[in-house]
């Protein structure tokens, strides 16, 4: 069957031109597969296709600042959880020993 002349779509049936199976499976993968590294990976190995391309870069951003985010409020955690700490101790002290001064 010869090729339908250009402007008119493909015959049914026909498999689209252009697609492969590889492709829509990298672009899952980049997106769930161990992020930001498997990102990193897919953007490797898919660098001819730039569907693939695109959607690893994409997730490499999208991850990359998720764990940005995560550092950061590990940090905040790390700073702030002892100064809780210590507030609730100073509750449990200090608001016995001042109703009993007040009475």
């Amino acid at each position: 069957m010869p090729p339908p002349p250009p402007g008119q779509p493909a015959p049914m049936g026909a498999p689209p031109s252009g697609t492969g199976s590889n492709k829509n499976l990298y672009t899952i993968l980049a997106w769930a597969l161990l992020p930001p590294i498997g990102s990193l990976i897919f953007l490797f190995v898919g660098k001819d296709d730039p569907d693939v391309k695109y959607n690893a870069a994409q997730a490499v951003v999208i991850h990359g600042g998720a764990f940005a985010v995560w550092i950061l409020l590990r940090i905040l955690t790390i700073i702030f959880l002892p100064i809780a700490f210590l507030l609730v101790i100073w509750d449990i002290v200090y608001v016995p020993m001042v109703e009993g001064w007040a009475k």
